[in-house]
């Protein structure tokens, strides 16, 4: 149960007033009297350690673990607006002070003081629905930062607590659900290749992906549109090895924001290459066959390997083949990185002629997941839309 109605109110108001003092243009705090302290009260949320659904084998010092995962990435960057961070944290305080100043009883007067004492902050749009996709996708960043195909991949899902008609306040429960890795060996040119079963974590059940085949002329499987996706273990290694500058966090939030999408192909021969997008530009393909009426993604190549569209350009440019590219190391991100435009101006031409010159507009980003994820929201409300509802209910149930 949510704690003691007036401690409640107390710590909010502490909490508001840190908020103000750090966004209002006046660096000052505000005085709430008592109703609309209440206000902010009601409109506060807090998340509940979480628990194991029903059936599921997840031990309790995994659980609390999440949990304080959870609540410490509370303070995490999620929205930059004005030259100015916020966190969840803020974005729910922010809410709590506009449903303050939007309530039916205030004065316009003291809405004016209100819309006035917060700056810019009060030109950031946050509806209901906002509200729950910044929730929705806080909790997508922390199940996705601690998932991995080849291990576990966790989900959960979001339920309202027991509130006291006398005591409203939104408080979630979250239930915990996992998955483990399913693999198996898939005969690939006469050698056996571990492959692992795509599972993408998600707010609600997990996602077990299938792929569309049925405009492959070459497709000789059973007689129905979806067939399951499978990654081989290789795959993951080259694309740590070739987007170098991703810890291992990074590259998993980076693969099930992909797979997620998984729109555009390109049909070659005998393969399929499915563009990999970072920050929005192509900084590689993966590689993948149809293989016992199971669709595996064999590798990852980075957009300037000989075999994709720009490597080709790339090679009939400047001759560069395989190998070349491979002793030269520019099949990784960090060497574009380091790469000055301005020092080696026929470089970066002879990049941008074949195709491959929005790798350097990476230059001024950050390879964190947090900068990522929120560089993406927009991405993530899609992916997280058919999971919203649930919450979206609630907050206006209580509301």
């Amino acid at each position: 149960k949510p704690c003691r109605r007036k401690d409640g109110v107390r710590m909010v108001e502490r909490e508001m007033q840190d908020f103000l003092k750090r966004f209002s243009p006046s660096g000052n705090g505000l005085k709430f009297n008592k109703d609309e302290q209440e206000i902010l009260y009601i409109f506060h949320f807090k998340f509940n350690m979480p628990i194991a659904d029903c059936n599921q084998k997840i031990s309790s010092t995994e659980l609390k673990y999440i949990g304080s995962l959870v609540n410490e990435r509370l303070e995490e960057t999620i929205l930059e607006h004005d030259g100015k961070s916020y966190s969840l944290h803020d974005i729910n305080l922010l809410y709590c002070y506009f449903s303050v100043m939007n309530w039916e009883t205030i004065r316009p007067e003291r809405r004016f003081q209100l819309w006035k004492h917060i700056g810019s902050a009060a030109n950031i749009k946050l509806e209901d629905s906002d509200l729950v996709d910044y929730i929705f996708l806080h909790l997508f960043k922390t199940i996705t930062s601690i998932s991995n195909f080849y291990n576990k991949i966790y989900t959960l899902s979001v339920m309202h607590s027991y509130v006291d008609p006398k005591n409203p306040h939104l408080y979630f429960n979250l239930r915990m659900k996992v998955c483990y890795a399913a693999k198996k060996k898939i005969r690939i040119d006469g050698v056996g290749r571990l492959v692992y079963r795509l599972i993408l974590p998600k707010v609600g059940n997990p996602w077990f992906v299938e792929f569309d085949v049925t405009e492959f002329f070459d497709h000789k499987g059973e007689d129905r549109r979806m067939i399951p996706v499978y990654i081989q273990s290789h795959a993951l290694k080259r694309l740590m090895e070739r987007l170098d500058l991703l810890d291992e966090e990074a590259i998993n939030y980076n693969l099930f924001e992909n797979i997620s999408r998984f729109p555009h192909f390109y049909n070659v021969n005998s393969y399929i290459l499915i563009p990999f997008i970072l920050y929005g530009i192509k900084v590689g393909y993966f590689y993948c066959q149809i293989v016992d009426d199971c669709f595996v993604i064999r590798t990852f190549l980075f957009v300037t390997h000989a075999t994709t569209p720009e490597g080709d350009k790339l090679k009939e440019i400047c001759g560069l083949g395989w190998n070349d590219i491979e002793y030269w190391k520019i099949d990784r991100l960090s060497t574009f990185m380091n790469v000055d435009q301005e020092v080696y101006p026929r470089l970066s031409a002879m990049f941008e002629e074949a195709g491959c010159g929005d790798l350097f507009k990476l230059h001024n980003e950050k390879f964190t997941t947090e900068a990522m994820q929120t560089a993406n929201l927009d991405g993530l409300r899609d992916y997280i839309k058919s999971g919203k509802q649930e919450v979206a209910d609630v907050v206006l149930e209580t509301i």
